[in-house]
């Protein structure tokens, strides 16, 4: 037994005793000696997307989960480079999305705080959680959320994220940050609604290329990891992203109570509920994309183009963004809805990028707005509930004439038909480069992304539901980069045929939860995911010491087909075409074990327990090798006082 393993042992025996120490103490009637409030299960805390918060509108609000079911997937194996935290890109091909400028397609944007995707707390109480993930090869994740309310009308959360990692091959180590901090004002009165964010996010990663040979990994008899040829033994990204983001809601509508200062009486407030409200929000963030070797005549990239002795290419961007709308709530007061209701208006954006020898400006106008209907007919209720159109037109500056439009309708956990489509300008990327490897300027057409979807959820019997989504996607004269990692546009249309299914299944003790995906790409088409994917989950589910304490044990299945997979360019961040190496048709099989005390969770797992049992084609990128099996030990606690 290594010290690696000793380590998690303990530890879990560790937790195991104290909570079922407690329970027996609790069972035989011994007097409590902790004074101490008891945490409370995290389902009494919500939260809301930014799109959602729940002012004059009954949104989406989302119920913080405690539960163990997928607890051990902290994080889900994605199409990344050998290491957790490094360039990962989507098994998926990504939805239509906002229309906005856009510097590049993100890599390692799989990490941390997302700043589309804000998220808002309520509660009556802090609340808090740690989750802390170890794992063999130096692997440590410290994620760390503590929202706090002050009164009725505020909210402000912290989140904390960090990743860092040495890798089982040389130069692989990851180690990434970020930081982020949100809240909400809403005046007693009720007039006036501020959210704010404030978020940084770092990323410092070691870059290897790949190991040299695939061989000396695939038919090795004995193998050291560490000693094994890799194509850069100097080299490194590190990447920077910050913004500050404010929404501000100036409410109008019916008065429903007249407050007056205990104070002075002839101090009067007038307290509503809100029915309309001009909108309007601001944004600056920029990013830094920053990509250094020490040997640039390694003979990884063909040119040297600039320097013999360093490469140190750089881009930094930055931008401000402005809206400004005029917002129909759903609520025309606290008891009556809208059948009909929406927002519109006017957005800019405006920023610089600089990169070695360009220089760049740009400027957006573009018209906003949304549009629902919620339909009251109860007749016809069981059938359909509503629909919602929302879309964006860009009137004058770089983006002219790009748009998004999209539109859903169905019936809330039952079904749901949606129709998108986005009119994009290429990434700044795909235009303008120069660095010390690569440098061009293309004058690119704009690409059109169709997508249309339909999903139909079903319960099975208690705790079995089924979910199937299948669609169709459209890409026309998309733009990627060919096998020489140079940007290219396919004239022409691609096709993508979609389906999936969400299975749950199982008894009281044993349960499965399926995920399986098929998508239909042409042969040899620029845009590339396998074409079968399965994730499976079986595992049973036990309560024990009076159902005081849960435990899950399990195994973890993932597999996906064979096909030409794009490899990464270290000097780019970015994905390219290749046609030589397959990967895929590969099984990982990854046991575990969870319980649960109260708000603790806690699992061990024997990730990848199978390597080399199955032959060593592991890889999910050409020539980055996958994580060898490793031992990882996770806990989550939360507080709630």
């Amino acid at each position: 037994m290594n010290l690696n393993t000793k380590v998690y042992t303990s530890i879990l025996f560790l937790f195991l005793s104290l909570g079922i120490n407690k329970l027996d103490a609790q069972k035989s009637g011994a007097p409590k000696t902790d004074t101490t409030s008891t945490p409370v299960d995290s389902s009494k805390f919500i939260t809301s997307t930014e799109i959602a918060f729940p002012y004059g509108s009954n949104g989406d609000l989302i119920v913080l989960s405690n539960n163990l079911n997928s607890f051990q997937n902290y994080h889900e194996r994605n199409l990344n480079t050998g290491n957790i935290g490094s360039a990962e890109k989507n098994f998926q091909i990504p939805l239509v999305s906002n229309s906005k400028f856009k510097t590049r397609p993100e890599t390692f944007g799989f990490f941390g705080h997302q700043p589309d995707n804000r998220m808002f707390y309520f509660s009556k109480k802090p609340y808090t959680n740690i989750q802390f993930i170890l794992g063999q090869k130096q692997e440590l994740n410290v994620h760390v959320i503590h929202a706090h309310q002050f009164g009725k009308n505020c909210n402000v959360a912290f989140d904390f994220n960090r990743i860092r990692s040495t890798g089982f091959y040389q130069r692989q180590s990851t180690n990434n940050t970020s930081v982020d901090l949100d809240g909400w004002f809403r005046s007693p009165s009720n007039r006036y609604l501020l959210l704010a964010d404030f978020y940084w996010k770092g990323t410092d990663d070691q870059e290897n290329g790949g190991i040299k040979n695939d061989s000396d990994f695939e038919y090795a008899t004995l193998l050291d990891r560490k000693i094994v040829d890799i194509n850069l033994t100097d080299a490194e990204t590190r990447q920077r992203q910050r913004g500050a983001w404010i929404k501000q809601y100036w409410s109008f509508g019916a008065i429903i109570d007249t407050l007056t200062s205990l104070s002075d009486s002839t101090l009067i407030r007038t307290k509503i509920s809100p029915s309309w409200a001009i909108v309007h929000t601001i944004e600056i963030s920029d990013k830094k994309y920053i990509y250094s070797d020490r040997d640039p005549l390694s003979g990884f990239y063909q040119n040297v183009l600039l320097d013999t002795n360093i490469t140190n290419d750089s881009t930094y961007h930055w931008k401000l963004e402005n809206g400004v709308w005029l917002e129909l709530f759903q609520f025309r007061n606290r008891v009556q809805e809208r059948s009909l209701y929406g927002k519109a208006g006017i957005k800019n954006e405006t920023g610089e990028i600089f990169q070695d020898s360009i220089y760049s400006s740009f400027t957006n106008w573009m018209l906003d707005g949304s549009l629902s209907y919620n339909n009251r007919n109860e007749k016809s209720k069981k059938y359909f509930t509503g629909v919602n159109v929302l879309g964006s037109y860009v009137v004058l500056g770089y983006n002219r004439n790009d748009y998004v439009l999209k539109a859903v309708a169905g019936k809330k956990n039952k079904y749901e038909i949606s129709a998108a489509q986005k009119k994009q300008s290429p990434d700044f990327i795909y235009s303008h480069y120069s660095g010390n490897h690569y440098t061009w300027l293309n004058n690119f057409y704009s690409s059109t992304q169709t997508d249309v979807f339909g999903t139909w959820m079903q319960p099975l019997g208690k705790n079995n539901t089924i979910a199937v989504t299948g669609g169709m996607q459209l890409f026309q004269d998309p733009i990627y980069f060919n096998e020489n990692s140079i940007p290219e546009q396919f004239l022409g249309t691609v096709q993508n045929l979609s389906a999936r299914v969400h299975l749950t299944l199982g008894t009281k003790i044993v349960k499965s939860i399926t995920d399986f995906s098929w998508n239909k790409l042409p042969d040899q088409s620029v845009l590339r995911i396998p074409e079968f994917l399965i994730r499976e989950s079986i595992f049973g589910d036990f309560k024990l010491f009076k159902k005081a304490l849960q435990m899950q044990t399990g195994v973890d299945a993932f597999w996906y087909s064979s096909y030409f997979g794009d490899t990464y360019n270290p000097n780019l961040s970015q994905f390219y075409l290749q046609n030589i190496k397959k990967t895929g048709n590969y099984l990982y099989l990854s046991p575990w074990v969870s319980i649960k005390v109260k708000s603790v969770r806690i699992f061990v797992k024997a990730d990848h327990v199978n390597a080399g049992l199955m032959g060593r084609n592991y890889y999910l990128i050409p020539h980055y090798p996958q994580n060898d099996f490793a031992l990882k030990f996770g806990l989550s606690w939360v507080f709630n006082d």
